[in-house]
Formats: C-alpha cells, sequence, structure tokens
C-alpha cells in the first residue's frame, strides 16, 4: 500500500519533483563518468604494465644487486608445485641496462627496456598489444628468429617498416659490446611510458647476451580473473621461500632498493606486485578518484538542500491529504515511511536514468581520439579511452546518491507524520 501511495504521488506531483529528478539525474551521471574514467585508466595502465614488468606478479632474481636466476626451472616448478590461481607462468630475461640501441638507415633510437619472451607460453597475454603492422604470430617458432616487436614511435624515429633489417646495439653481462641485425616482425601501437620497449625472443636476448639458451632474469605471473595481486604476490613469495631465499614483502620499488643497499651474498629472489610497480601511478589515479568522490558529496549536498527545501513544501501544501490519511487510520509512522518511499523511488529512477545518460556519454566519448594528447597514451587504448565500472563501483555510487536523498526528506517526512487530523482539517478550512 505504501508503495502504491509513493509511485502515485510521484505521478500526481511530478512537475515539481522535475528539478530533483533532473539534479540527481545529471549527479548521477557525472560521477559514474568520471569514476567510469578514472578506473578505466587504472585498468588500461595495469593491462600495458603487466606486458612491460613481466605479469600481474614477477619473480626477479639478484646477487649482488644485479638481475640474475641461476635456475629458473626450479622456480617453475616450485610455483607449479604450490597450485596457485595463476593462467600463465612464463620465464623473461629483461635487459635491466639503459644502453639498449636500434640502428636503421643512419638513425638510432634508445630502448628503455628490452624484454626477452617465451611467445609460445605468452602469446594469450599478449594479445592485447595492438598493431599497427605484423603481429605476435610472426614470432612464434622457428620463423620468429631473430625477429623483433618495435613500438611506432621507435618506428617512426627510425623509418623501419616490418620487414626491415635493424641493427640491436647492447653489453653482455662481462661488459662487452655486442650487436645482431634483427628483422622487424611488428610495429605496436604504444606511444606513453610502455613505449620505448622491444619485444625479441628470450633465446635470441639470452644469446646475445652471451648466456645459456633457457636462462632467464624474471619469471611472468598472471593471474586468474579477480584475483588480488597483492595477496597472490605474498602466495608466491611464501611459497618460494620454502627452497629459496627470498626478500620480505616489498610493497613498492624504494622496498626493493633498500633491502638491495644491504648487499646480497647469495641469490635472493624479489617478489613484487603489479600494484606494488604502479604505486606512484596508482596514486595520482587514486587522488583523482577521491576529487571525483568529493565533487559528488558536494553535489549531493546540494541537492540535500534543494530536497530539503521542496519537501517541506511539499508536506506544508499536502497537510489536508495528510490528515485525511490519519484520519482513516494511518499511522504516524506510516506517514513518516510513505514520503521517505517517494524520496527513495525518486532518487532510484533519477539514478537509473543518470546511469542510461552516463553509457550514452561513454559511447561517445570513447570515439574521441586522444592520440594527438601528449601523456594521453599512458591511459588510452589505441587514443581512446576506455571505462571501467563494476558492480561494486556501481553500489557505492548509488548508495551515496539515493541515500543523501532519503536523508534530506527524513526531517520533512517526520514533520508529516506528527500532522493532526484535527489540526489539518482546522488550517483547510
Amino acid at each position: 500500500m505504501i508503495a502504491f501511495l509513493a509511485t502515485r504521488n510521484l505521478v500526481l506531483q511530478r512537475k515539481r519533483y522535475a528539478l530533483i529528478a533532473l539534479a540527481v539525474l545529471l549527479g548521477f551521471s557525472l560521477i559514474t563518468v568520471i569514476s567510469g574514467a578514472a578506473y578505466g585508466a587504472l585498468e588500461t595502465v595495469k593491462s600495458k604494465a603487466a606486458r612491460y614488468f613481466a605479469g600481474h606478479v614477477s619473480v626477479t632474481g639478484y646477487y649482488w644487486g644485479a638481475p640474475y636466476m641461476s635456475n629458473p626451472d626450479a622456480v617453475l616448478e616450485t610455483l607449479e608445485a604450490a597450485d596457485l590461481p595463476v593462467r600463465t607462468v612464463a620465464r623473461r630475461t629483461i635487459y635491466y641496462k639503459t644502453d639498449a640501441e636500434l640502428f636503421f638507415g643512419g638513425e638510432t633510437v634508445r630502448q628503455r627496456r628490452l624484454v626477452g619472451i617465451d611467445f609460445a607460453a605468452e602469446r594469450d597475454e599478449l594479445a592485447n598489444l595492438h598493431f599497427s603492422d605484423g603481429s605476435i604470430d610472426a614470432m612464434l617458432g622457428d620463423d620468429g628468429r631473430d625477429g623483433i616487436l618495435i613500438s611506432e614511435s621507435a618506428a617512426s624515429l627510425l623509418g623501419a617498416r616490418v620487414g626491415d633489417d635493424v641493427i640491436l646495439y647492447l653489453t653482455t653481462d662481462a661488459n662487452q659490446y655486442n650487436t645482431a641485425t634483427m628483422i622487424v616482425r611488428g610495429v605496436f601501437s604504444e606511444t606513453s611510458l610502455f613505449g620505448y620497449v622491444a619485444y625479441v625472443r628470450n633465446e635470441d636476448l639470452n644469446r646475445l647476451l652471451l648466456r645459456d639458451p633457457a636462462a632467464a632474469s624474471d619469471i611472468a605471473i598472471y593471474a586468474d580473473q579477480g584475483q588480488d595481486y597483492n595477496e597472490l604476490a605474498e602466495s608466491v613469495r611464501l611459497a618460494l621461500s620454502t627452497s629459496h631465499a627470498v626478500f620480505p614483502t616489498l610493497p613498492t620499488k624504494d622496498a626493493l632498493y633498500a633491502e638491495l643497499a644491504k648487499g646480497n651474498p647469495e641469490e635472493t629472489l624479489a617478489v613484487f606486485s603489479l600494484d606494488a610497480h604502479l604505486a606512484q601511478i596508482k596514486s595520482i589515479l587514486t587522488a583523482f578518484i577521491l576529487v571525483a568522490y568529493f565533487v559528488l558529496a558536494v553535489f549531493v549536498l546540494v541537492v540535500m538542500v534543494g530536497i530539503l527545501n521542496t519537501y517541506r513544501v511539499i508536506v506544508y501544501e499536502r497537510t489536508r491529504e495528510i490528515g485525511t490519511m490519519r484520519a482513516l487510520g494511518m499511522s504516524s509512522g506510516a506517514v513518516s515511511r510513505l514520503f521517505v518511499t517517494e524520496a527513495f523511488g525518486l532518487a532510484l529512477l533519477s539514478s537509473i536514468g543518470g546511469l542510461v545518460v552516463a553509457l550514452i556519454l561513454f559511447r561517445l566519448a570513447g570515439l574521441v581520439d586522444l592520440s594527438t594528447v601528449p601523456s594521453a597514451g599512458l591511459f588510452t587504448e589505441r587514443g581512446h579511452l576506455r571505462f571501467y565500472i563494476d558492480g561494486g563501483i556501481m553500489a557505492l555510487n548509488l548508495a551515496i546518491m539515493v541515500g543523501g536523498v532519503v536523508l534530506a526528506a527524513l526531517g520533512p517526512a517526520r514533520k508529516a507524520a506528527m500532522v493532526r487530523p484535527a489540526d489539518a482539517m482546522r488550517d483547510e478550512a
């Protein structure tokens, strides 16, 4: 009965409620777009960083402060025996020095990172690496021997295309200069922080560094869907600690540097979660999200003031109606619940409308090409924004908006419940 009366009153009073409904709709759509963009940017960064930093959790060996893993097979066996919630575990050789360079046609470009990958093992994980030319498949098997994947930024500076021979320069573990002719097998679309990186086959990079073909400096671990990266990293660390020397939990890169500064005379494994690698970037995005929710809180307060004043007028104008309902036997609590239900229904329907508007804005904003905006490549896929909203985020946004509206209606609802039938009829007369 209360729900029926509340719906009827919303329809009859639709003109008076229209302004409040519009404010709630716009507010909910705004916060949904802002939070969707922020969380989408974070997911985009995580996706790119997983390729760059070796998975959602990475294991790196260190010996006297330098990256070194003497027996990657033993590490892999330990991880496989641990039965962890992961979908891919693969060895990598990462060239951590900063002198790797590519030469072509009289031009040169330095690479921030050179990564040797087991493409057969990580093929599915690298499927979201977008190519303007070439593909991951060109690196598989013997056909991928001496192949290299470079970014559009590097290709543009070099003037190189797929099929061209480029000269790769680096130094071995013994600090000897070494060069090799590599064939460009693919040019991927990445211009951000993760752009100046080149990918080669793990065995090819080991050969250039004069290492065993099966050597590795890192183990890349990709988590099952929905897994917490930090919890998985701790599980990996505990599993490895049963048979290997492992650093304590490393929440940030600074924690690793502090451990390395102590000197490690025996080979020690460092376990890093993707969140630890992205601590600074996550801080920026978290601050942006907090600002967004602060804006939402201010907006909700403004809406609450408007609802409070509107409901005071509505209660005054409906005094005779309230008196009649009380005279017919409706309790004061039922009268209060009627107004609260009206506010709840108004906020819920308006928020649903705001969600529809937000989804339309998502689609329109996703069409905008931001590839020419400096540094936008870090947070975009192929120059376009990615939006991400899950059930938990949506529930939080909805609870804030609907809760604010209902809270504002409580005061006038209680006042309505205190109206006595006799007074209501006397005032109307």
